[in-house]
């Protein structure tokens, strides 16, 4: 699977301890907060929804289930997230994390594509439309972004 975000491994570690593939989202957020002391309840319940919305966690039934296998995914002993996974990311941040989940490529690596294809546009295009291009050329699916992509590029609510 290449490298694993923070955010992958949060959200694999209350599946991965419970050894299930489907939790309550009260059992996500209590192994999150009480069993593993990572975070508070409020914060438990953002990871959920962070998950969600990045779209590594589905809501099937009321239960919630990884999109990604739980056998390839190792959490470090000591692991504890970085404060900085509560913040909301940047559209661009979740294509390039989209594209590095599917590709297994850095995202060092992936920011220098996206930085090179804009200076080949002349810098006429957003960096949100030289994301899309580089996500096509390395072979993801990234029609989930089209629409937030238009919006940002035409001004709309940047969602």
């Amino acid at each position: 699977m290449g490298q694993v975000n923070e955010l992958t491994l949060v959200v694999a570690a209350p599946f991965k301890k419970n050894a299930t593939s489907s939790l309550s989202m009260r059992d996500f957020e209590f192994a999150l907060s009480f069993d593993f002391k990572w975070m508070s309840p409020d914060e438990a319940s953002k990871v959920r929804d962070l998950g969600i919305k990045s779209r590594i966690l589905t809501l099937n039934e009321g239960a919630l289930e990884p999109v990604f296998n739980l056998d390839v995914i190792d959490i470090p002993h000591g692991f504890k997230p970085d404060v900085d996974l509560f913040k909301e990311k940047t559209l661009l941040d979740n294509m390039m994390d989209h594209v590095s989940t599917t590709t297994g490529m850095g995202l060092r690596d992936i920011a220098a594509r996206i930085n090179t294809k804009q200076e080949q546009l002349s810098d006429l295009v957003n960096i949100e439309v030289a994301a899309l291009l580089v996500a096509k050329e390395v072979g993801c699916d990234i029609e989930q972004f089209y629409e937030r992509v238009h919006d940002v590029v035409f001004d709309r609510s940047h969602r």
